[in-house]
């Protein structure tokens, strides 16, 4: 069984995208727990980077990830865009990625495509996100949906959809695990 790094983005001082009342940080949180809830289920050791609603330095999202010796890391985040009508879900890999960044992404753009037929799916992105760059491990960053946008809010603030997106990073993380099985 795989031991899975999950951050939930930002926290505590750092709230991420704020649209009306809704808080990136708290969405976060949620989906992640959800996510632990079935990789656990399935067996899996989880290694969260917060718990709770706290700051935690980006540099220390890595070390705990290094630390805990997980096999991959999976950061969980809302997007946002000044202009509203962007809408969708997308991964993120470093700008440089290796062949286990872009299987972990194929296999977690594959479980969005499945679980979420009916929103856009804007595919696997290079960006040089500090938790990506500086992690020696396969690492994804997750945008679940826009946070910015009407329709990603109303979405992305039912529990029952925080629970799908869980269930499908979890899904994701496990076609990942049983390919490298294989």
């Amino acid at each position: 069984m795989a031991i899975i790094c999950i951050d939930p983005g930002h926290g505590g001082r750092d709230p991420g995208t704020v649209s009306g009342s809704t808080y990136e940080k708290e969405i976060a949180l949620n989906i992640s727990y959800f996510a632990n809830l079935f990789l656990r289920r399935a067996g899996h050791s989880i290694v969260m980077t917060r718990k709770e609603d706290i700051f935690v330095k980006l540099s220390s999202r890595v070390r705990i990830a290094e630390y805990k010796k997980s096999d991959f890391f999976i950061s969980i985040h809302c997007n946002a865009h000044e202009k509203k009508v962007y809408n969708g879900m997308e991964i993120h890999v470093r700008s440089f990625p290796t062949m286990g960044d872009l299987s972990l992404a194929h296999y977690m753009n594959k479980s969005m495509t499945i679980f979420f037929p009916d929103h856009r799916q804007r595919g696997i992105k290079k960006s040089n996100f500090h938790v990506l760059r500086e992690n020696k491990r396969p690492s994804v960053l997750v945008e679940t949906e826009f946070l910015s946008n009407k329709e990603g809010r109303k979405f992305l603030i039912k529990v029952q959809n925080q629970q799908r997106l869980g269930k499908c990073i979890a899904d994701g993380a496990m076609r990942y695990i049983r390919h490298m099985a294989e």
